[in-house]
């Protein structure tokens, strides 16, 4: 695997018969694959000595405590704590009210509060609110922001220009969005979940990263051992981050959807093979509602 396939995903954009609104530094809500990101950040933090995989993570907690007991790192990140709830809905780009994670995970927001509906470790449940846990411990661990530890474990290290954990208030960042016509896109607090911006090279470059880290125990963000943690545990987990080996190989796999974005990546290590697909994208249903709205505005 090498920086040649950045080309490849250059090239494929520029032989295409259309009027792409996307180049190396347009940034696109990577959506559900901002939980990959978090993860490489709690591996971090454990390298560091700073958090352990199966301590209760309420040991950690102050301003916040979880309701159930014995809920630990390893149950959240890989989706078997036992709690109930999938994604988030967003919120308007012209809401200046958002709420803090701790109203997120009480229901104050626009999502339900957490509940607990199984036994931790018993059942795979996809669940996004899980993941606003884990930005609670980290931020509690630390005193820092999420988005400020994505950016200096992960950012920084690999000279990411265009990617970012931060809210993005429209004109008031230096970023440039890719968006869609006619559609505002929509504001997720939920860092951990679902919040961070990125462009196709910077997120390939974490990838890239990651595998030569797998193949050779050369990656400046996560040691080969750390990679290799939740191999067994994440295993065929079909939303969920993971390293997941089938006929003796390593596949790094995660996807997204947020209102109007939606990401997918993989990555085959000993392969040297990796793709990284980024849409600006609504529905066909909301499509026909803007629509409407924007003919009727025109007339």
């Amino acid at each position: 695997m090498n920086s040649s396939l950045i080309k490849t995903e250059i090239d494929f954009k520029n032989i295409q018969k259309k009027n792409l609104d996307s180049t190396n530094n347009k940034m696109y809500q990577i959506a559900s694959c901002s939980k990959f990101i978090t993860y490489v950040v709690v591996g971090k933090l454990y390298e560091l000595g700073k958090l352990d995989y199966d301590t209760d993570i309420n040991k950690y907690l102050k301003k916040w405590k979880c309701p159930a007991k014995k809920i630990t790192l390893r149950h959240l990140l890989t989706h078997k704590s036992g709690i109930d709830k999938g994604g988030f809905p967003g919120y308007d780009i012209n809401n200046k009210k958002l709420p803090s994670n701790i109203d997120i995970l009480n229901g104050n927001g626009n999502s339900k509060e957490i509940k607990f509906v199984e036994k931790p470790g018993k059942k795979y449940m996809y669940s996004g609110i899980g993941y606003q846990v884990i930005q609670q411990v980290l931020e509690e661990i630390t005193g820092k922001k999420l988005y400020q530890l994505m950016d200096k474990y992960i950012f920084k290290p690999l000279k990411l220009k265009y990617s970012t954990g931060k809210i993005l208030y429209p004109k008031k960042h230096k970023y440039n969005l890719v968006k869609i016509k006619n559609w505002d896109y929509k504001l997720y607090p939920e860092t951990a979940a679902a919040g961070v911006w990125m462009s196709t090279n910077d997120l390939f470059k974490i990838i890239l990263d990651l595998s030569n880290g797998y193949k050779s125990n050369t990656s400046k963000l996560l040691k080969n051992e750390t990679l290799m943690l939740f191999l067994n545990d994440l295993y065929n987990e079909e939303y969920n981050f993971k390293f997941r080996k089938k006929d003796n190989e390593i596949n790094i796999f995660h996807t997204g959807s947020n209102d109007g974005y939606i990401t997918v990546m993989g990555c085959y290590p000993m392969l040297g093979e990796c793709f990284i697909i980024m849409v600006n994208y609504i529905s066909s249903v909301e499509n026909k509602i803007k629509a409407k709205q924007y003919i009727k505005k025109q007339k």
